[in-house]
């Protein structure tokens, strides 16, 4: 019955945290405009950890990670009351860029005389904003890893588990 219960339990918190983190614009702002994908690792996302210590079967575990995924990262996202998420992402990384420009420091003299050199090129504003996207997209991408480990883990765990019943069945 472990095995109903426990899926179950993971299931309607991914519901409960999908419907507060949906609705919990202001929440998040404080990061910046990409911060709901800070909010979502830190505090809707880290109750899933539990989840490698758990030995569930492999299929269980692989329903409850596609239910993580398309709920926090393709509902939630896209069906947002405050607009599509993923938009910001963008806009994050542009404005990003308006301020370093902004607000750039006079560069020190070594580097100076290298671009005047021709030895180092000052970076472009698409290198920049390419840089930029990358920090913005690094956590949903490490998340994503995240949700695989948790698979292969259990995979793994289900099958050296099968084996130590087989080999014990043996001895006895």
């Amino acid at each position: 019955w472990i095995f109903y219960i426990t899926p179950a339990m993971y299931l309607l918190y991914m519901v409960f945290a999908g419907v507060l983190f949906a609705h919990d614009s202001d929440g998040y702002n404080i990061f910046g405009p990409a911060g709901w994908v800070i909010a979502l690792i830190l505090q809707y996302a880290s109750p899933l950890a539990s989840l490698f210590f758990i030995s569930l079967p492999p299929l269980v575990m692989f329903e409850l990670m596609i239910v993580f995924v398309l709920v926090f990262l393709v509902i939630v996202p896209l069906c947002n009351p405050a607009g599509n998420l993923w938009n910001l992402i963008g806009e994050a990384s542009n404005s990003s860029i308006n301020q370093i420009q902004d607000n750039a420091p006079e560069v020190p003299a070594y580097v100076s005389e290298a671009i005047e050199a021709g030895l180092v090129s000052p970076p472009t504003e698409e290198e920049i904003r390419r840089m930029m996207s990358c920090y913005m997209t690094a956590p949903i991408i490490l998340l994503c890893v995240l949700v695989v480990c948790v698979v292969v883990v259990s995979v793994i765990v289900d099958i050296s588990n099968r084996k130590s019943f087989i080999n014990k069945k043996i001895i006895e």
